[in-house]
């Protein structure tokens, strides 16, 4: 995750508690932070960095927020499974989820949920 995204879940979704404890968390910033044994302050190149992680032994990446992050993985396309929650609000102005990429990049419905008024979708690429 982007930096920003980092600072939002510490400061105001979940001050209290680090909802992603069972995992290594690694936040892509230029800041000078201390990384703590789940939590890994990184400051390079994030595509390099990327693929480096693909290399190594484990199951997913998982990037968590962060319109910068993502775009710059979809320039690369560095990401093979997109989860999107829709959240019905209608907003005047704010972050865009995507901005203008490098490349079209086609994808298909892999299933759909519903709860809380929300929708969560999978997609893979086609």
């Amino acid at each position: 995750m982007g930096w920003n995204t980092y600072h939002q879940f510490v400061t105001e979704l979940s001050p209290d508690f680090w909802p992603y404890e069972n995992h290594i968390t690694y936040v892509m910033t230029h800041r000078e932070e201390a990384s703590s044994e789940k939590i890994r302050f990184i400051n390079e190149d994030l595509n390099e960095f990327v693929i480096k992680l693909k290399k190594e032994k484990g199951k997913n990446i998982w990037i968590c927020g962060g319109a910068n992050v993502v775009q710059q993985l979809m320039d690369e396309d560095l990401i093979d499974v997109y989860n999107v929650t829709i959240i019905p609000t209608i907003l005047g102005s704010g972050v865009r989820l995507f901005k203008k990429g490098k490349n079209e990049i086609k994808l298909s419905l892999v299933k759909a949920k519903t709860y809380n008024g929300m929708i969560d979708a999978v997609y893979t690429r086609r």
